[in-house]
């Protein structure tokens, strides 16, 4: 189901989302996975569709960029009496998707209990997972993601609510950097092996070998890697101009199940 952008017809207010009638809504978002940019069109969709009524919301995130914060100012500017539980969460690896798993294991026999309806915000298959087991423990739940160029493990069984993709920013031009070149030439190397941005490829690959599960036959899911990459703030164009640079990157398997070996 694809959610249209929000209108004057469309866009959620406090008295819609947070009034005495509707489908009760818990929130669950993955603020390191999901931008904020996503939370009007996926309350205008829950409003249209759902007849939510918002009663909470758990934001889970390392913070980097604030994105916790903004999440809860998106959301508290459509619902200004809304609950917010915001949780910091520790900067390693699936730090968020650890802390937003146990704030939903805490709430959901209330939420079985008082049918509430529950919505996973994010893309990752830890956290998607966790959508389906509270489901087969009899709550109602769903997961909600913008679109994107990611494959993502899908249930038949489990409702998805694919946001519109985020609307990337134009790039303004600018000058041409001045080349300094030095008496004596430096090695020029191979073209692939440069910088990529302020990070060099292989400083950036060692990160995101940290942040993947490595395959029994060797190499990473292209999802994995994917996701890694997006993390570490890669849009689609970066993710497919870096991985270009990967000297020696190999490729096996089709569709979601491609290995990349490097």
């Amino acid at each position: 189901m694809t959610a249209a952008p929000p209108d004057e017809r469309t866009a959620p207010n406090a008295n819609q989302l947070a009034g005495a009638t509707g489908t009760p809504v818990a929130l669950y978002v993955d603020a390191d996975n999901q931008s904020p940019q996503c939370a009007k069109e996926l309350l205008s969709l829950l409003r249209a569709d759902f007849d939510a009524r918002l009663v909470s919301a758990t934001i889970a995130g390392n913070n980097h960029g604030q994105q916790v914060d903004n999440w809860r100012d998106e959301l508290v500017s459509a619902v200004p009496d809304l609950a917010v539980h915001p949780l910091n969460a520790p900067h390693r690896k699936q730090g968020a998707d650890v802390a937003l798993l146990l704030a939903l294991g805490a709430d959901l026999d209330g939420h079985i209990r008082d049918r509430v309806l529950l919505v996973i915000v994010s893309r990752d298959d830890l956290v998607i997972g966790a959508a389906e087991q509270a489901k087969a423990r009899g709550c109602r739940a769903l997961i909600a993601y913008a679109d994107g160029d990611i494959p993502t493990a899908r249930n038949a069984l489990l409702t998805t609510l694919l946001l519109p993709a985020l609307v990337k920013p134009i790039a303004v031009a600018q000058p041409p950097p001045v080349v300094l070149h030095t008496a004596a030439p430096a090695s020029a190397g191979h073209p692939t092996t440069q910088a990529h941005g302020e990070e060099g490829v292989a400083s950036v690959l060692a990160k995101v070998r940290g942040m993947c599960k490595q395959k029994p036959g060797g190499g990473y899911s292209s999802t994995d890697v994917g996701q890694a990459l997006s993390k570490l703030g890669y849009d689609k164009a970066a993710r497919a101009r870096f991985l270009a640079s990967v000297p020696g990157l190999k490729r096996q398997g089709t569709g979601p199940n491609v290995t990349l070996k490097f």
